[in-house]
């Protein structure tokens, strides 16, 4: 069985336990970790004696575990190797050229390492014991400790609030060489309360950063950029920062080197120690995913009306012949209702973009909706009307649509000319609609009917062919259909703002009667 379990061995990660886990991870990154070991949870098993490993499966709550582990004592072959573990340590800390800095010696820090602790859905911050200091004549006691923390009241009452199993296992517990710093602290790659993602948060204090841990004191803190830049200060002690500014940059860029290893934002422990900055734990930032980030592009979501043609999942291919037709189809509107090929081609990334895939299901992208309509003539009343055409429950919020609609007196001008010109195009539109429905028939009979062989009898090759054809001959030429759904919106907007205006709260559902 082993006992004793180092940063190259070949051992299960499960044994590591989760801060352990990560420093295990991390090794080929090379980075300033101090050294460490681990005491895995197969020592706390087998330094039970027989009657207390009965006591603790039959333990239901903490003070019956407690009980169970009053008299719990290291065996003795777990003792020894310890020992050899410790002068191990001391002897690499030596050669490494880390100097033991306390004048009595190597001093140790010793850390729990739970299982599914420093997870990704439960930090456990705070609630296992850990010892700063320790002389490795009190590592044993403190290991003792360590492992009676994982059955305390706080501890059972925390995984009952998470959901978690109890009577919990026994942690791991980590065993690290005692940075003396000057200054210590934490650090997030992330802003964990804006969401901000490229902002990193370094908090620091003079001396060792347990009580910043523990929450007992404030600390000097800074937000970095990506570049680089300290965007944001603040100091507990005016005109005495703890970091010099080359030195909150190299925090940052340190939390920023385990977020890019992990592949999400971390938090980070750090220590600095005569000018050396040493990583001392990182774990996810659990508190990230449900943030926005605000500094990213705004888009709103919405199935108001799509869900009626892509009801449940929708697989990928179905889903990219959507967006192409949704992206031509629309194009296609915009230039039958005059609007100017400069002003389309200068927004052709929102027509590929009308849809789009979330969790197997269609949405419309509806910003991009109102950017197409903010195109046309009548920006504001059109917009109403499509608002009660799509169903969506809530009008867009004014402070987007001033984002949208950014035009000033001159292209305001222009765009009461260009209603106007519109307008004549739709009262033409309107007269010609039957004939361009009758050709719309005309040329969908001849486009399904031109095909003599069956689609299960063409090869792989001829089957796009087939459909490039199709798409030529109906997808870009869309046009009676559009004209049509846009004068049912507009008539419908109409109909139903003078039933409101006539009739009042008695209108009801009339204008749908209508």
């Amino acid at each position: 069985m082993t006992y004793l379990l180092y940063p190259t061995s070949n051992v299960d990660p499960q044994q590591l336990g989760g801060k352990a886990k990560a420093l295990a991870a991390l090794a080929p990154a090379q980075l300033s970790i101090p050294a460490w070991f681990v005491l895995s949870p197969h020592a706390f098993y087998a330094s039970l004696a027989p009657a207390q490993q009965h006591a603790l499966a039959a333990a239901k709550e903490s003070e019956a575990a407690l009980a169970a582990l009053a008299s719990l004592a290291l065996a003795p072959e777990i003792e020894i190797a310890l020992q050899a573990a410790v002068t191990q340590l001391e002897l690499d800390v030596v050669r490494s050229g880390g100097a033991v800095k306390s004048p009595t010696g190597l001093r140790l820090a010793v850390r729990s390492s739970a299982v599914d602790e420093d997870s990704a859905q439960h930090s456990f911050a705070g609630q296992l014991d850990s010892f700063l200091q320790v002389a490795p004549a009190d590592l044993p006691a403190r290991i003792l400790a360590v492992w009676r923390s994982a059955f305390s009241p706080r501890l059972y009452a925390y995984r009952r609030q998470q959901g978690l199993a109890t009577p919990p296992l026994a942690p791991a517990v980590l065993v690290q060489r005692m940075i003396n710093a000057e200054a210590a602290g934490v650090a997030f790659s992330a802003d964990p309360v804006r969401g901000r993602r490229q902002l990193a948060v370094v908090a620091a204090v003079r001396g060792l950063g347990d009580k910043l841990v523990a929450g007992e004191t404030n600390a000097d803190s800074y937000h970095v950029t990506r570049a680089g830049e300290v965007v944001e200060q603040q100091w507990q002690v005016a005109d005495q920062p703890v970091l010099t500014a080359e030195q909150v940059r190299a925090v940052a860029a340190l939390a920023r080197q385990t977020e890019a290893w992990f592949d999400r934002p971390q938090d980070i422990e750090w220590a600095m120690e005569q000018g050396q900055l040493y990583l001392l734990q990182a774990r996810p930032i659990t508190a990230l995913a449900p943030l926005a980030d605000p500094d990213g592009v705004y888009n709103l979501w919405d199935n108001s009306n799509i869900v009626e043609s892509y009801g449940g999942i929708t697989t990928p291919l179905t889903y990219s012949f959507a967006r192409r037709a949704y992206e031509e189809v629309y194009l296609e509107f915009c230039r039958i209702l005059g609007v100017p090929k400069r002003t389309i081609a200068a927004n052709r990334q929102i027509f590929t973009c009308m849809i789009g895939l979330v969790r197997g299901r269609i949405y419309y992208n509806l910003l991009n909706w109102y950017r197409v309509l903010a195109m046309l003539p009548g920006f504001k009343t059109n917009r109403q009307f499509m608002e009660q055409m799509m169903g969506v429950k809530e009008p867009l919020p004014d402070l987007i649509v001033a984002t949208l609609d950014q035009s000033n007196w001159q292209q305001r001008l222009i765009d009461r000319g260009q209603l106007l010109g519109t307008v004549l195009g739709l009262v033409s539109n309107h007269f010609l609609l039957a004939r361009r429905k009758r050709h719309f028939y005309q040329r969908l009979q001849k486009a399904l009917g031109d095909q003599p062989t069956p689609l299960t009898a063409l090869r792989a090759d001829e089957l796009p062919a087939y459909y490039r054809t199709l798409e030529q001959q109906l997808l870009t030429r869309w046009d009676a259909p559009l004209v049509n759904d846009f004068f049912a919106m507009i008539f419908y907007g109409v109909l139903r703002k003078l039933v409101m205006q006539w009739c009042g709260d008695l209108a009801g559902t009339l204008q749908n009667d209508l």
